[in-house]
């Protein structure tokens, strides 16, 4: 296991915003540890649904670490939050998150599909969105969090790209899966859309905020350049 950075006890440049930044990015930040407590959710019952498909073995571990690296990060988000605010860290409140029910699928192939839309999808497009944000953080603390949080993303990614690759998907199951993962990046891109909305129009400087027109043309093209090329790489089909 590689060693995990502590946040730094003082951030000049936490100190030097004025508090209404503060305080947005504080709001921000607790959004995604929101965001992270219920990922991990999803990733307990991803984990569930590979062991019902008889996932190999090194997916199963990928999976399980996941679930725990997604609590870690709610954690440090939180309490990024709370150096933002100038205070403690507010308690996290985790829930069972409910997984989308994909209409019409049979209902072997959903924990397919969870897998695929949670990690091949969803964790691929974050990885490129965190590397982003990496790329305008100039505080210590949030580029302490961004590299974790984007070597671990990576990791979450290769659960779907691995599993897909493995024994336990047959040529028609791809196949089926082919079918669907349009409607899959349809959902995840409005998804990240909706997200993005929610983030300053024009980014915040050295906080690791881009502005939102480019973090939405980073999700594109993560699309475009890794999730796609991604499942050719793999044998399922996705019509264009």
């Amino acid at each position: 296991m590689s060693v995990r950075r502590a946040l730094p006890d003082h951030d000049p440049a936490i100190a030097e915003l004025d508090e209404a930044t503060r305080l947005t990015l504080a709001a921000l930040w607790e959004e995604r540890a929101r965001s992270e407590i219920n990922t991990g959710s999803a990733f307990a019952r991803v984990l569930t649904g590979l062991y019902e498909v008889g996932a190999e073995a090194s997916v199963l571990d990928l999976a399980g670490r996941a679930c725990t690296d997604e609590v870690r990060h709610a954690g440090l988000c939180a309490e990024l939050a709370g150096r933002y605010r100038g205070e403690a860290a507010r308690p996290l409140e985790p829930k069972r998150v409910h997984m989308p029910t994909h209409v019409g699928a049979p209902r072997a192939l959903l924990p397919h599909l969870h897998v695929v839309g949670l990690c091949c999808i969803n964790e691929s497009i974050a990885a490129a969105f965190l590397d982003a944000c990496l790329a305008e953080a100039r505080a210590e603390s949030v580029q302490v969090m961004h590299r974790e949080h984007l070597a671990d993303d990576v990791a979450h990614a290769r659960v779907g790209w691995a599993h897909l690759a493995s024994r336990a998907v047959d040529d028609d199951t791809r196949r089926q899966i082919g079918e669907l993962v349009p409607r899959l990046l349809y959902a995840n891109r409005e998804a990240w859309r909706d997200r993005i909305a929610t983030l300053p129009e024009h980014g915040v400087p050295g906080h690791a905020y881009p502005a939102r027109a480019a973090l939405m043309a980073v999700v594109d093209d993560a699309i475009d350049a890794i999730v796609r090329p991604g499942f050719d790489a793999v044998g399922v089909s996705v019509r264009r």
